[in-house]
């Protein structure tokens, strides 16, 4: 279908932005949970979390949900209500889905490359699922936001910086085999939102 072929944009209904949003943080939880098994890092908010569950033993879920808590002002300010309220339900669905995945499925062996590769297409696809439906999962990506309006930095290179210094902190918290993995797998997510999500098509829905 050529461009001028397609369809108006249509505003998503609160059915299509709950089932993509559960669908969404369903799969990045499984891509997290393969994460965990093999002690990778990636990055974001959800890094951040893998981090904290390596150096504190708490689960990832409860690790990614107390990380969230104080962005949710920032969100409200640079983005409003409507995408606290979705970016809150998919913070609170992931957290759920990490908690409960662990107990729901097991791996007898689990090649690392092949973890990599599989969470993050799962991950990836994740995003592009939420970010389509005015969702977000905070964190690092609301920072950024607030920080290109309030001080007109850009918003991609404070992402890349932080998401940066969270890989870097895998090579002082894992193995440097892991740490490889991990930098390989934080790219794969990168490419597929990059060529999945382009917010211009996007634009009439929220």
């Amino acid at each position: 279908m050529t461009a001028q072929a397609m369809p108006a944009q249509q505003r998503h209904t609160l059915i299509e932005d709950a089932q993509a949003i559960l669908i969404g943080t369903l799969l990045i939880a499984f891509g997290i949970s393969l994460y965990a098994q093999c002690q990778f890092i990636t990055g974001g908010a959800a890094g951040l979390a893998l981090l904290a569950h390596y150096l504190s033993g708490w689960s990832v879920g409860t690790c990614f949900f107390l990380i969230n808590l104080p962005f949710y002002y920032l969100g409200y300010k640079r983005m409003g209500m409507p995408f606290i309220l979705r970016t809150f339900a998919a913070i609170c669905a992931l957290a759920l889905f990490s908690n409960l995945i662990p107990q729901l499925i097991s791996f007898q062996a689990l090649d690392p490359l092949f973890a990599t590769l599989l969470g993050g297409c799962v991950i990836g696809v994740g995003f592009v699922m939420i970010f389509r439906h005015g969702a977000s999962l905070g964190g690092v990506t609301i920072v950024a936001l607030y920080l290109q309006d309030k001080h007109g930095i850009s918003a991609g290179k404070v992402q890349m910086v932080i998401d940066g210094l969270i890989l870097l902190a895998a090579f002082f918290t894992v193995s440097w085999q892991a740490a490889l993995l991990s930098i390989i797998g934080a790219a794969l997510i990168n490419v597929i939102m990059i060529l999945n999500f382009k917010k211009a098509r996007y634009n009439g829905f929220s």
